[in-house]
């Protein structure tokens, strides 16, 4: 991490290499980089301080403050602190001297600001519109910019070949062999969707699904699931706003999770199903069809894993939803999207799910992230609700 020592004016060095002794014996295993250009941290050696860090973070998007109780170090870092805040610069503030877990808090600021940095690299393409009935769910492209420095491009069906026009993917097809389906379509789907991320230069993708299953009786449910199997973050109906968390869980985590709908909730339990889950998140999978059309081809298997992190921001990206759950069951209705699973998660939560529900679509990815989520979430000021 690279950091910038910061002292009153004209501090002698004897000052600057003492401050960086005491950081470096505080933070230990966490490899320190002294740099006064562009640094990631700040570390406030004295009181005085406070002009050099304005100076310091006049470009800068995000910062992490680090002080100690001596030599009015963390007055004059409550000082920048507060300047932080004012010129929405996102900041997090820590003591060194009696910070709890001090090691593993900036170790998930690393990763935070590495996913922010990555995220800001990132282009998503959303093929066709959001889906009519997404009510909540469309994020406009400026917010996306400029809260978590996503990129969103709109593409049109109508600018390339129909998917019939394209060859069978041989890969794909070997992925899902043994499904008893016909499958041919469903890969000519996924060659189309790759030429569109190939030409548009896309990270990720959110496609609005329907009007091709409507239209032609063929569903994009396989691609996507191989594309998040690739960790290729792709999602349907057009949803920005799960393919923007989409990506925060995937750089957090190195997953791509299951975008799933919240289909029930009972006192203790909540209930997900969807059609478009990645197979390295399943076993004992089968091809079965679309569920709301009877049509096509989609993803029916067990979740692997025995508990999750569930997660939604809301449109305006200020809000979210974070908690975790084990699986108490993986059900086989008919009634909803193939791939199921049952949750216990805490009451508090469920609560939330029924009273302030952020939208219908949710994030479930294997383990516990809660802690590292959580903390991407406050150090960019979004409320975990």
């Amino acid at each position: 991490m690279k950091v910038a020592l910061i002292a009153f004016p004209g501090a002698s060095e004897e000052v600057i290499k003492r401050g960086e002794k005491i950081l470096k014996s505080k933070l230990g295993s966490i490899n320190i980089k002294i740099d006064n250009t562009e640094p990631e941290a700040l570390f406030v050696v004295s009181g005085g301080s406070e002009n050099h860090a304005k100076s310091i973070l006049q470009n800068s998007k995000r910062m992490l403050i680090l002080a100690m109780t001596e030599n009015n170090s963390y007055a004059a870092a409550t000082e920048i602190k507060s300047y932080c805040n004012q010129h929405n610069i996102d900041s997090v503030l820590y003591n060194i001297d009696n910070e709890i877990n001090i090691q593993n808090k900036i170790q998930n600021y690393i990763k935070s600001n590495n996913a922010l940095n990555n995220l800001s690299k990132t282009k998503i393409g959303l093929i066709g519109e959001v889906s009519e009935w997404l009510i909540s769910s469309n994020i406009n492209k400026e917010i996306l910019k400029e809260k978590l420095g996503l990129e969103l491009e709109k593409v049109s069906w109508n600018d390339f070949p129909k998917y019939d026009m394209f060859p069978v993917n041989t890969d794909f097809m070997e992925h899902f062999s043994d499904s008893g389906f016909d499958l041919e379509d469903s890969s000519r789907v996924y060659n189309l969707l790759q030429d569109i991320i190939t030409k548009k230069q896309l990270d990720a993708i959110t496609v609005e699904c329907f009007p091709l299953v409507q239209e032609s009786k063929v569903t994009a449910c396989l691609a996507l699931s191989l594309f998040n199997t690739k960790t290729i973050a792709a999602g349907c109906e057009g949803d920005i706003t799960s393919i923007a968390g989409k990506l925060i869980v995937k750089e957090l985590t190195n997953q791509v999770p299951w975008m799933a709908n919240l289909a029930g909730i009972e006192d203790d339990k909540v209930f997900f199903a969807h059609c478009t889950i990645a197979t390295d998140l399943v076993s004992d999978y089968k091809i079965n069809t679309h569920f709301e059309t009877n049509e096509g081809t989609a993803v029916q298997g067990q979740f692997k894993s025995e508990s999750v992190t569930i997660f939604r921001l809301n449109n305006a990206l200020n809000k979210a939803f974070l908690s975790f759950g084990r699986i108490v069951d993986r059900p086989d209705r008919n009634d909803s999207c193939r791939t199921q699973i049952k949750l216990e998660i805490p009451t508090t939560d469920i609560q939330k799910l029924k009273h302030n529900p952020l939208g219908n679509h949710h994030l479930i990815v294997p383990g516990d992230h809660r802690e590292l989520i959580g903390f991407f979430l406050n150090m960019i000021q979004i409320q975990i609700i």
